[in-house]
């Protein structure tokens, strides 16, 4: 872990010149895990308090994806994700207004074989889960060019240029299954480290994990998640690394540049990215490893992990067993790693490489995971290389 006491981390100019915007979010909110509480709408504000998992509050506006409440008699600023409305339901998707009028309909997604869903209405949102070609959605509201639609138990956005009215007659929907075709079926994993989730997204914490060819009991659907038999309980699988067949043993890699694949499963170098993302604001705690929780190895190994790629613990070991690159060469998804001590020394620290100069990494108990620029003083002077697996 990199001393707290020299982290320096940039304000965004969106972040210095936010509005908060009040009466977007219902009249409380409910923590769905213990919180830091901000002095401002960012990881780079400090703590002032921490608003426990179950505490209720009234939300007193929102800026961005950060809602202002008080908590503990301090007043401040909690990252949406871990908050829900009063009446149960996610707040990650309501710090924009939408419309609702005359759009609540059912839409399918037409002319792709896979689209995003979003936790707002526009690319720069992280993805929390996805919906397969010829898949449909329930709208309830829209923003310019996205719909808002109920999506896991909560809400999340698609852009409305792929969705139609009716279904598409050219749209692959091979990836679409009837659940009568496939419940009570054994499917088998075909990737090492395949999440199961607790529920159809990647928002959803991993209850654990599947290894290749690994042997699974298939039991409803759901778009583009298989609900299955998992550990005494059910989980949430990718459909897309399941297969009615046995894999064969000498292939013990996942093949994911197939033309369905999903980007936000793929293990591109913008999918670990936007995977990581969705972590902003975990907490940091040292020897964790996630899912709710994590220090600097423990979240690149868990993010690395989410695409079937097995990662050491240690970021030392992780550097070590790194093909090397320049930094020069650096591209998103790339790890890099730092020293303790601008002097140089052994590996210390490491993060994932976003792209522009950015870094998404679990920096330490202050900051918990956060975004930091590469080019920082600090950060350039204990800089020690960067690999790529």
């Amino acid at each position: 872990m990199i001393s707290s006491k020299k982290m320096k981390f940039a304000v965004t100019t969106a972040a210095a010149t936010a509005i908060v915007c009040t009466g977007a979010f219902a009249a409380n909110v409910t923590a769905t895990t213990s919180v830091n509480v901000r002095s401002g709408p960012g990881n780079s504000y400090s703590v002032v308090t921490v608003m426990k998992s179950g505490t209720t509050t009234a939300s007193l506006g929102t800026s961005g994806n950060w809602v202002k409440v008080t908590v503990n008699g301090k007043t401040g600023y909690v990252y949406n994700r871990y908050l829900t409305d009063a009446d149960g339901s996610s707040s990650s998707s309501t710090t924009t207004t939408t419309s609702t009028s005359n759009v609540s309909k059912v839409v399918y997604v037409v002319n792709t074989s896979a689209l995003n869903v979003r936790s707002g209405p526009s690319t720069s949102h992280s993805v929390i889960g996805g919906l397969s070609g010829g898949a449909s959605a329930n709208v309830v509201g829209s923003s310019g060019k996205w719909y808002k639609i109920s999506y896991g138990g909560g809400y999340g956005y698609i852009s409305s240029s792929y969705t139609s009215s009716a279904p598409s007659t050219t749209t692959n929907t091979s990836n679409v299954t009837n659940v009568s075709n496939t419940s009570g079926k054994t499917y088998y994993s075909t990737t090492a480290g395949l999440n199961v989730r607790s529920g159809p997204g990647t928002s959803y914490a991993s209850k654990g994990t599947l290894s290749y060819g690994q042997a699974v009991t298939v039991i409803d659907t759901s778009s583009y998640w298989y609900k299955v038999q998992f550990n005494g309980g059910t989980g949430y699988v990718g459909s897309k690394y399941l297969s009615s067949s046995k894999p064969s043993s000498s292939n013990t890699t996942n093949n994911s540049s197939t033309n369905n694949t999903p980007s936000y499963d793929s293990g591109s170098g913008s999918s670990i990215v936007s995977f990581a993302q969705s972590l902003l604001g975990r907490p940091y705690v040292y020897g964790a490893s996630g899912p709710n929780s994590f220090d600097c190895s423990g979240f690149t190994q868990y993010v690395y992990a989410h695409f079937g790629k097995s990662l050491p613990r240690s970021s030392s070991a992780q550097y070590a067993s790194a093909s090397k690159i320049s930094k020069s060469s650096l591209q998103p998804g790339d790890l890099v790693f730092f020293s303790n001590s601008s002097s140089g020394g052994s590996v210390g620290h490491v993060a994932i490489y976003m792209g522009n100069g950015m870094i998404i990494h679990a920096a330490n108990s202050k900051t918990g995971v956060c975004t930091t620029s590469l080019n920082s003083s600090y950060y350039s002077s204990h800089y020690i290389g960067a690999g790529r697996y």
